[in-house]
């Protein structure tokens, strides 16, 4: 009976550990957070899984991004899509996304524009506008209208891996997928050690029963 359950648990345990461990490796990729533009949301240094299977991106989604003339990866926030205009910026500083004020996106100082953004394009900005370097600060200073290709997107931004302080899953779409491999992982690395622990019991149990024979 105990050898049937270990085998079960060994064989149940692999199967998720390693179903688990080779999803994560195909689907997700972790990077660091260059800059301090995400903030609060992100900080410089946390560790993000990013998604590659999840490049559809809409608004409010954080995603990581190839940009022309960046010298690096880029992790900004989906602020606008196709077919929507975005404005700089009402009485205090905040930009208008349709007839919308955009909450915390104060920045005073910026030169007005408006930008309808075209088919294939996004309006990327960062959660920390003063320091955020991005499609806002691109459109006020010119000659672009600061859009970003959706082909620039590598991948949405499904949740922070490291510190461990601050692990967490984002409120992604794509985060019961995230959610299911982790599980998976930890349900695997359980049900792997629980064998290995009945393997230790068992052995126990032999040579008590060994000794107690002689």
């Amino acid at each position: 009976m105990v050898d049937r359950l270990r085998g079960f648990c060994l064989a149940a345990g692999l199967i998720l550990l390693l179903g688990g461990a080779g999803l994560f490796l195909i689907r997700y990729r972790v990077y660091a957070v260059p800059t301090s533009s995400m903030t609060p949301a992100l900080l410089p240094g946390d560790r993000i899984i990013v998604d590659t299977w999840s490049r559809d991106a809409a608004p409010g989604d954080v995603v990581l991004a190839l940009v022309t003339g960046e010298s690096e990866r880029v992790v900004k926030r989906v602020t606008a899509t196709a077919g929507t205009t975005v404005t700089c910026c009402d009485t205090s500083g905040r930009l208008l996304v349709g007839n919308v004020t955009l909450p915390g996106s104060a920045r005073p100082g910026d030169n007005p524009f408006s930008v309808r953004v075209t088919e294939g394009h996004l309006f990327l900005t960062g959660d920390n506008p003063v320091v955020s370097r991005d499609s806002r600060s691109a459109a006020s200073t010119g000659p672009t209208d600061g859009t970003v290709p959706s082909s620039a997107v590598l991948g949405r931004v499904a949740g922070v891996v490291f510190p461990a302080a601050r692990a967490h899953v984002l409120p992604d779409r794509a985060a019961p997928t995230l959610r299911a491999v982790l599980l998976s992982l930890t349900a695997g690395l359980a049900l792997t050690v629980a064998a290995a622990l009945l393997s230790l019991a068992l052995a126990a149990h032999r040579r008590v029963r060994r000794s107690v024979s002689i």
